[in-house]
């Protein structure tokens, strides 16, 4: 994406100086819901009728004090809504804070466009301009933004993330990667209360969509008037007393208790004293024990509709804290859920929901979805074990095991006949898309199949089982967590087909934490996980594509010497290091020419290499909500795109007639 802007002309509120082609209709967008707004002298602000009383009773400032000078202007989805209501949804079990994330917890600088079309759109940031070689960053802060607690949020807030968070050895001993270039943290420049500059060490041309992504919420997360006080450089003298009273063991665990820092941590959820930039703001927190996680309407939220309307409409969230997945299904069959998409869009029950429609006034809504795969099989290229890691690692061993698998009929048995064979690569949407890495060895063939296995390893045992180089039978665990995806039924099936070409292959569940030790110790022999990076974000998740970090699951020591620059982990081979080259040349370019040319090559390497086997690209997901909820827009379901609270959860509204 080009950054730069060599053409004068004017952005107006809410606007950003970058491409005019990459841009420019987001631009306008934004503009004229801003002159239409402020036509006529229309910049009558009006709220909801709870936070109107408070003004009247002399507890709260009146509307037009809390907004800031140009507040972000959306338009809805639908039409404009009425205030009230509450929005019910849930979670299942005691750590699964990313659906409180996906639903309120979206405020970064820039954001993405509604539609997900890779574009970035001012969000609190109201300009950001870049120099011709994207090593210098200007960032213009909307004037007059406001923390829930009516605090003001400026440059001081960003340069207290950057240089005493991100900066902090004891804090975050490994840095924040996301604002890191060249090895070195991004530089920190205060121009004014609202204008700030960050440079780094080498072109960064991705910086605008990572500051759009869920890991750009982290550097407006941290009020520094509220958490510097945690802080030992700013509270030498207190910090000692506050250490105690919260029943910790230093300042850095005091500090992730009080403001959490990581945007996936519990603790971002569990105070309701740290001030926000949120929709709506923590009320009863999700702590142990918690049945039920609360929000209540931020006061001071800096964006408005079309006719001046601040926002949210709708006045609090109600989140449940159920004990499985089965429990949330029965809350929306019984019509306790305003809302829901996580958990519940397994194509198993889009049946019972659609039986309970009319009784439960619900509707559902289709949506793309942005992963590239359901069941991703990754065998440990990085095995400890030599003789494992020979096996793995020979590709005519992988092609066989691809070969073997009956892609059409696991996408009938365990996915209702959605998708169809693919492997781990972007999808046909994806500017991405690449044939041959996603095709590549899906035909069903038993013949195929013996006849890669018999180059690779050609003698059985009694049994009919394989041998491996060391002359015993190849035997190997597939691990695979159920909780966190629907790809378990898909992975028995695969195996149950490699045993039938002579390869004893087992699943193994296990639960979240047992996934996590194993695969960050390197003691899996083979694991499953769904595939993000299906579209824009194949730039941002290339997981599956080359060993990008901790979670390419096929080599995740490789992974780790990549994403620490090669300060731990394990050196992989010449041809990855290529591909890691490749991935280091796209961030530094602000051109989607020039970044598409170079993921093109990637992945192509990425098809010779043939790391991980993929068993079928996902369906459409979908959504339940009340047939009286609105401005539910169909948008993709990601991760890198945060579902749904990326697509405007503020404007979301019941109609009260229904």
């Amino acid at each position: 994406m080009v950054v730069r802007d060599r053409s004068p002309r004017t952005t107006g509120a809410g606007g950003w100086k970058a491409s005019r082609t990459a841009l420019l209709p987001s631009v306008v967008a934004l503009c004229a819901a801003w002159l239409s707004l402020s036509a006529a002298n229309a910049v009558e602000y009006k709220e909801a009728p709870m936070l109107g009383d408070l003004v009247k009773a002399g507890k709260l400032p009146k509307v037009a004090e809390r907004l800031p000078e140009s507040p972000r202007v959306v338009t809805p989805f639908e039409k404009v809504g009425n205030y009230g209501g509450t929005w019910r949804s849930g979670m299942v079990g005691g750590s699964d804070r990313n659906w409180l994330f996906r639903i309120a917890g979206y405020e970064p600088l820039l954001a993405w466009d509604r539609e997900w079309s890779g574009k970035v759109i001012p969000n609190l940031a109201e300009e950001v301009t870049s120099n011709d070689g994207a090593t210098v960053f200007t960032i213009k802060l909307r004037k007059g933004l406001k923390w829930s607690d009516g605090k003001p949020f400026g440059s001081d807030d960003i340069g207290f993330f950057i240089n005493d968070i991100a900066g902090n050895k004891e804090l975050l001993p490994n840095a924040v990667d996301w604002v890191v270039a060249g090895g070195e943290l991004a530089k920190f420049a205060k121009v004014d209360d609202t204008t700030f500059t960050l440079t780094f060490k080498e072109p960064y041309g991705l910086f605008p969509q990572r500051l759009a992504s869920v890991y750009g919420v982290q550097m407006t997360m941290m009020a520094k008037h509220y958490c510097s006080q945690f802080h030992p450089t700013y509270n030498k003298a207190g910090i000692d007393a506050l250490i105690k009273a919260a029943g910790v063991q230093n300042w850095t665990e005091l500090f992730i208790k009080k403001c959490a820092v990581d945007t996936e941590a519990n603790e971002r959820w569990q105070n309701p004293e740290r001030p926000t930039m949120e929709p709506w703001v923590i009320k009863d927190p999700y702590v142990s024990g918690a049945q039920l996680v609360t929000l209540v309407r931020n006061p001071y939220y800096f964006k408005v509709d079309t006719e001046g309307n601040q926002l949210p409409y709708i006045n609090d969230l109600r989140i449940s804290v159920n004990a499985d997945k089965q429990t949330l299904v029965l809350k929306v069959v019984n019509g306790e859920i305003d809302y829901q998409d996580r958990h519940i869009n397994a194509n198993s029950n889009r049946a019972v929901f659609t039986d309970a429609a009319e009784r439960a006034k619900i509707k559902i809504t289709d949506g793309p979805n942005a992963d590239m795969n359901t069941t991703i099989i990754s065998l440990n290229l990085t095995h400890k074990d030599p003789v494992k890691r020979e096996i793995f690692n020979n590709k005519d061993f992988r092609i066989g095991l691809s070969y073997a698998i009956d892609r059409k009929a696991i996408i009938d048995a365990a996915f209702v006949g959605q998708g169809e064979p693919w492997q781990a690569a972007p999808r046909k949407e994806s500017p991405f898309y690449n044939e041959r890495l996603a095709t590549q060895y899906t035909e069903y063939s038993v013949e195929k199949a013996n006849t890669a296995l018999d180059k690779a390893y050609p003698k059985k045992d009694s049994g009919g089982f394989r041998l491996g180089p060391d002359g015993k039978r190849i035997s190997f665990n597939i691990m695979v967590m159920p909780a966190l995806g629907d790809f378990l039924d898909s992975t028995q099936l695969a195996a149950q087909y490699w045993q039938a070409v002579g390869i004893d292959a087992k699943v193994q569940t296990v639960d979240r934490t047992l996934f996590y030790d194993r695969k960050d110790n390197n003691e899996q022999d083979a694991s499953v996980f769904l595939g993000s990076g299906g579209m824009v974000d194949a730039l941002f998740e290339p997981t599956f594509y080359f060993p990008f970090w901790n979670e390419s699951l096929f080599a995740v020591p490789w992974g780790n010497w990549f994403a620490s620059g090669g300060k731990s982990g394990e050196e992989p081979p010449a041809i990855v290091k290529k591909q890691m080259d490749l991935y280091r040349q796209i961030t530094r370019y602000a051109d989607p020419v020039k970044q598409n040319e170079l993921m093109q090559q990637l992945l192509q390497i990425s098809a010779d290499e043939f790391y991980a086997i993929g068993i079928s690209s996902p369906g459409p997901l979908y959504s339940v909500s009340k047939t009286n909820l609105h401005n539910v827009y169909p948008r993709p379901f990601a991760w890198t795109y945060p579902t749904p609270v990326a697509s405007g959860t503020e404007t979301y509204y019941f109609d009260p007639a229904k």
